[in-house]
Parts: C-alpha cells; sequence; structure tokens
C-alpha cells in the first residue's frame, strides 16, 4: 500500500497553487520545489475561474485557505469534480462543519494543523491515493447505475415482444441477443430500438 502510494504521489508532480497571500504562496513554491515538484502556477482567488484551471494542466492544486466560505467551495467543487484533480487544502478551519462542507465539495485533504516542508511530500501522496479511491468508487457507482438503467430498457423491450408476437420471456430474450449479437450492439441499444419502433407504432 505505502509503495503504491509513493508510485501515486510520484506520477502527480505538476502542482497549481492558489493563494491570497503572496509570502506564503512564496515559501509553498519554494518548499515544493525542493521536494522536487514542478509548481505551474500561482494564483490569488480572484484569478481562479474553469479557464484558469483548465489552462493550468495540473495534477494537484493545492488551496491554501484560513476560512473557506461558500464560493470557495464551490470552485473547489469544480476543480475536483469537473476537472477530477486532487484537491488539498492547508491552513483548514479544524471544525466539524467546515471539514464535512470541505468533505462534501470534494477536497481530498484537508489540513488544519501548521504545515512544515518535510509535511508537503506525505500530504500530497495521501490526497492523490485518496482520490484515487474515491474516483474508482464514483465510477463503480456510476456502472452499478447504467447496468440497473440497461436491464430496465431490456426488461421492457422484452415485454414488448412478449405482447407483439406472442412469445414467452425466454425466447424474446433470444431474440434480443441474437440480434445485439448480429448487429455487434449492445442489448440496451436493441431494447432502445425496440421500444422506438413500438411507441412510433402507437402513435
Amino acid at each position: 500500500m505505502h509503495q503504491d502510494k509513493r508510485k501515486l504521489g510520484a506520477k502527480l508532480k505538476r502542482i497549481l497553487i492558489i493563494d491570497d497571500l503572496r509570502d506564503r504562496a512564496a515559501w509553498l513554491k519554494a518548499s515544493l520545489e525542493l521536494a522536487e515538484y514542478d509548481v505551474i502556477g500561482v494564483l490569488s482567488w480572484e484569478q481562479v475561474d474553469e479557464h484558469s484551471i483548465q489552462a493550468a494542466s495540473a495534477d494537484v492544486i493545492i488551496v491554501d485557505a484560513n476560512a473557506p466560505g461558500r464560493d470557495t467551495l464551490e470552485q473547489i467543487s469544480l476543480m475536483s469534480k469537473t476537472l477530477e484533480k486532487p484537491v488539498v487544502v492547508l491552513g483548514a478551519q479544524k471544525d466539524s462543519q467546515s471539514i464535512m462542507a470541505a468533505m462534501r465539495a470534494g477536497v481530498s485533504a484537508y489540513v488544519s494543523h501548521e504545515v512544515q516542508s518535510e509535511d508537503l511530500n506525505g500530504i500530497i501522496q495521501v490526497a492523490a491515493a485518496r482520490f484515487a479511491e474515491h474516483k474508482r468508487l464514483r465510477d463503480e457507482l456510476k456502472e452499478v447505475k447504467s447496468q440497473l438503467a440497461d436491464r430496465k430498457l431490456v426488461d421492457q423491450a422484452k415485454g414488448i415482444l412478449m405482447l407483439s408476437h406472442g412469445l414467452g420471456e425466454a425466447e424474446a430474450y433470444k431474440r434480443m441477443r441474437n440480434m445485439a449479437m448480429s448487429k455487434g450492439k449492445r442489448m440496451a441499444e436493441i431494447a432502445e430500438a425496440i421500444i422506438l419502433a413500438h411507441e412510433l407504432n402507437s402513435m
């Protein structure tokens, strides 16, 4: 597991810093570069929008925000989910409400204690591993939802064939499967075609 984290962290070298305080951002940039990270940009919150984040092409986004407000959290949510980037928040609030809001926004690492230079590499590795795990879970959930939707379509189309042609359930399914194989299509695509044809005939 530790080896996997190191490999994952090693791949994520391009860092974007978002911080309104120049001195703090300069320290963070210098510390990251000492740890052999490539700091590709330093933005203030006024400069942050979807275009600026996309243009940076960062692997990881590090945000220094003492008290992330609603707008800030919306921006973090955009970075993490829409752009699918690990987001690290430093200098964060310790209260449970702020922590929960940050987690809902998609933050991968939320650090409230004072950070030393030697801490940064470990924080980024953990954030990268956590982000990868959350993404895996989101992808699995999306796949399950897609499979359920496909099954619903297949069942509906199967019912149409059974009523229209007096087929049994097994025979209706077999016909759909054979058609999918002969056309090189997914079962759900054949089901959609059957449903559409039925709706057109019913008009």
